[in-house]
């Protein structure tokens, strides 16, 4: 049974629904914080591999109400979108003033009006095989010890945040982080198989639309160096082994000046924190995604990833492509995870 939401996320499930038709990756209600305060959620956030080189990020400010106040939305909606590096702008209002496109059209805002809205399906049909949002985390809501068990909900809300900051290895590695603890919980938690694999397929469908965004800097790099950098980037982060070796030895630097013998203790400390470091087996996943076939694939497979974790009638991987299955069988690895025991609780077949 479809639950009824709100008029104005009735119009955000629409539009998602329309880009997703349109081949874009989208997601509904991403949050935007700065320094520490809550100051917005962007309505729709879209994203689009137009080739190996480009990638497109789209913010989309959705009004439904009427009095839609179209010329303030899309000052709002310019300003958002530099504070979040998209490329593009989109504000969708019920708003048919012909002044409203043209002055969007001056600040390079595409103005989709009460016309185009209009025409958007009468019905919430899509949303017979798809779960909205708010039933998505409503799902999630339902296990009742999911915030005292790691914030399950908490969880996908900081994942879906890290849209609205610079991608890269930083926000991937949490990703991963996040897609690690859900499958643990799969494993862990057999009442709550469904909900957590949801969550498992959500997270991993923005950790490959990371690795696509970190692909495109890597396209001229041959198959060795892009290996290496991956393996840098999944093991170091964003800053690489420089950055946190500058930054162990500024934070060392006082425990040399006061400590007694200070400098042997530091040298000792910085050492073990490299050596941790590069105990991680990051090659597994490096090598995986340096691979030119699977970079090629890596954006579907986050549309896919999405599309099952969304799924009103849940299917797990078990039942879809072999490119998700491989994706999921290499982070296994990475996480030592073994493949035979996530099978065996997954497969719904």
């Amino acid at each position: 049974m479809i639950k009824k939401i709100q008029k104005g996320f009735e119009m955000e499930e629409k539009l998602r629904n329309y880009f997703l038709q349109s081949g874009y990756f989208v997601v509904r209600g991403v949050p935007f914080g700065y320094k520490g305060f809550d100051v917005t959620d962007i309505d729709l956030w879209l994203y689009s591999r137009e080739s190996s080189l480009a990638r497109n990020i789209t913010i989309v400010d959705v009004k439904n109400k009427k009095t839609p106040q179209a010329i303030e939305r899309i000052f709002w909606a310019k300003g958002l979108a530099k504070a979040v590096n998209a490329n593009n702008v989109i504000v969708a209002t019920t708003d048919r003033r012909k002044e409203v496109k043209d002055f969007g059209r001056d600040l390079n805002v595409l103005v989709l009006d009460g016309v185009f809205v209009s025409k958007l399906s009468k019905s919430d049909g899509f949303l017979q095989n798809r779960l909205s949002d708010e039933e998505f985390l409503e799902e999630i809501d339902n296990y009742s010890l999911g915030k005292l068990d790691g914030d399950w909900k908490g969880q996908i809300l900081k994942s879906k945040s890290l849209l609205a900051n610079n991608i890269g290895f930083d926000s991937c590695n949490q990703w991963l982080e996040v897609a690690r603890f859900f499958a643990e919980q799969t494993l862990t938690k057999p009442s709550q198989k469904e909900i957590a694999l949801r969550c498992f397929y959500y997270s991993l469908s923005l950790f490959s639309i990371g690795v696509d965004f970190i692909l495109k800097e890597l396209s001229f790099l041959d198959h060795e160096e892009r290996v290496s950098r991956l393996v840098e980037g999944f093991t170091f982060g964003s800053k690489g082994r420089n950055g946190v070796t500058q930054m162990l030895s500024t934070s060392l630097s006082l425990v040399e000046q006061f400590a007694p013998e200070g400098k042997a203790l530091s040298s000792q400390v910085r050492s073990k924190v490299i050596a941790d470091f590069e105990s991680l087996p990051t090659n597994i996943i490096g090598e995986y995604f340096a691979k030119s076939e699977v970079a090629k694939v890596v954006f579907s497979a986050a549309r896919d990833f999405e599309s099952i974790a969304m799924n009103r009638a849940f299917k797990s991987h078990s039942e879809s492509t072999i490119e998700l299955r491989a994706i999921i069988g290499c982070l296994l690895d990475f996480w030592g995870i073994n493949r035979k025991d996530f099978g065996a609780v997954t497969n719904y077949s």
